[in-house]
């Protein structure tokens, strides 16, 4: 597998909004390198004779879960709560880039 360098650590830092030092890089380089050796031994293993499957335990439910109230607020009522609206609709802050 191809090495995870500091640079592209550096720019995956930077697109969620973090900054790390140098020596953080490193160390996250580092540990990455394990993480793709490892994987590389998961690659390695034979397989050939195996079946896939989508959940491995054999389980069935013959049950239906009991119905619960739930209290349903009004969309006035949320709407008065919130901090800043728009017409119908509740302003927040752009989290993303």
């Amino acid at each position: 597998m191809a090495r995870i360098t500091k640079e592209d650590l550096r720019l995956l830092a930077n697109d969620i909004m973090l900054d790390l030092k140098d020596e953080e890089l490193t160390k996250l380089s580092k540990e990455f390198d394990v993480i793709l050796q490892q994987m590389d031994l998961v690659q390695k293993i034979d397989t050939t004779n195996v079946h896939s499957m989508h959940f491995p335990f054999e389980l069935t439910v013959d049950y239906l879960r009991e119905d619960e109230e739930i209290i349903v607020s009004s969309q006035t009522e949320i709407l008065a709560a919130a901090p800043k609206t728009m017409n119908d609709y509740i302003v927040i802050n752009k989290v993303v880039k």
